[in-house]
């Protein structure tokens, strides 16, 4: 089979939970003998035409926050247009606007990753429009599917069509030494982690306000960057102080470090689709506090301590309970371990979205594809 992705900045991932999905199913599907390529953005992706089996294709945009994806979304669907496929798999809601015009030529199979509508960043027209690409999203591809259960019964109850729930996958972890921690002046158990794009909704405000009430006496790690917010950025940045650090996006064996050794991981996040991050963390056995959304709830209920969303006051007291009950959240670890092998090892997403494909192009009438 030939599958080619379209809607994420590209392969191989450095920011964006979207991104790692489709770096990881890329390269599964792949090594299982299929063909894949993947549309990136040529100012996010290296120049390269492969990366771990998978074909690489580099489309320009215009890198600027109302452009960049619409532009590189209609080249993207002017390219597969005129690409021989079986399948198409678009991923995010916002870059299925093209979905009716590609699938004048192949099936598509689409992903919703969250609804960009809820987040503060954008201004009014994007929102509406962003409303109008999830209405598509729902009623043009051949198969649907969402990586939460919360966004696939939303679809399901608002819409009347079945939306799949497909997970996103993580891999569990060796714990990394400290050693990558040395430049950032860190050590093994001194600080609580932060990581993702420094958006309102990530809640990053809400921690070092929370921090600052819980005087927990560890430094606080903020690890990420702007993501078309450099105002807000620069705004949280008024707030760095030898406890609270800003070390930006990290990557590699920096961010496996950070993970593996701090003493506290810390999620606050207002809005997810299915938080990788919070997965992630948990892949590495950390002690976890996370804000109670439904999303960060189907992954963490019983395996770390939720606070109350938005609430700072319960942040700071969820911090200063988690921090003095090690013991209590180290009994979670098994636990922990055996929900994340059964419900989101990257092999059984791969063969899940495979399945998918398989009544994707069987209902558009290609009989003869191997899955």
């Amino acid at each position: 089979m030939h599958v080619i992705m379209m809607g994420c900045r590209g392969v191989p991932a450095t920011y964006g939970g979207v991104e790692k999905v489709v770096e990881q199913l890329s390269i599964r599907l792949a090594r299982a003998g299929h063909k894949v390529t993947v549309i990136c953005r040529s100012h996010y992706t290296p120049r390269m035409t492969a990366y771990e089996g998978v074909d690489i294709v580099r489309l320009p945009t215009i890198p600027q926050k109302h452009l960049e994806m619409i532009v590189h979304t209609i080249l993207a669907a002017l390219y597969v247009s005129v690409k021989p496929c079986d399948l198409v798999h678009v991923h995010s809601v916002d870059p299925c606007v093209v979905v009716p015009f590609v699938q004048l030529f192949h099936p598509v199979v689409a992903t919703s990753h969250g609804q960009a509508y809820r987040r503060d960043k954008w201004g009014v027209v994007f929102r509406s429009l962003s409303r109008l690409a999830e209405r598509v999203f729902v009623m043009a591809p051949r198969k649907c599917t969402a990586v939460s259960r919360t966004l696939s019964d939303y679809y399901t109850r608002r819409y009347g069509r079945t939306v799949e729930y497909v997970p996103n996958g993580v891999t569990i972890e060796e714990p990394a030494g400290p050693e990558p921690l040395r430049p950032f002046g860190l050590e093994k158990d001194g600080y609580i982690l932060f990581v993702g794009r420094l958006l309102a909704t990530k809640g990053p405000q809400l921690l070092i306000d929370a921090y600052k009430k819980a005087k927990p006496g560890l430094k606080l790690v903020i690890a990420g960057g702007s993501s078309h917010t450099d105002e807000y950025e620069k705004a949280l940045q008024r707030e760095a102080s030898n406890d609270i650090r800003f070390i930006g996006y990290q990557y590699g064996e920096s961010l496996r470090a950070l993970y593996s050794n701090c003493r506290l991981f810390a999620f606050p996040s207002f809005i997810e689709g299915l938080p990788l991050v919070l997965l992630e963390a948990l892949s590495f056995q950390r002690p976890v506090v996370f804000s109670d959304i439904p999303e960060n709830l189907e992954i963490a209920e019983g395996l770390g301590i939720p606070f109350r969303c938005g609430s700072a006051d319960d942040l700071a007291a969820k911090l200063t309970y988690a921090l003095s009950h090690t013991g209590e959240l180290k009994d979670l670890q098994q636990a922990t371990i055996e929900k994340l092998s059964s419900e989101y090892g990257w092999d059984q997403v791969a063969d899940q979205y495979l399945r998918i494909y398989r009544d994707a192009t069987a209902r558009y009438g290609v009989n003869s594809i191997p899955v």
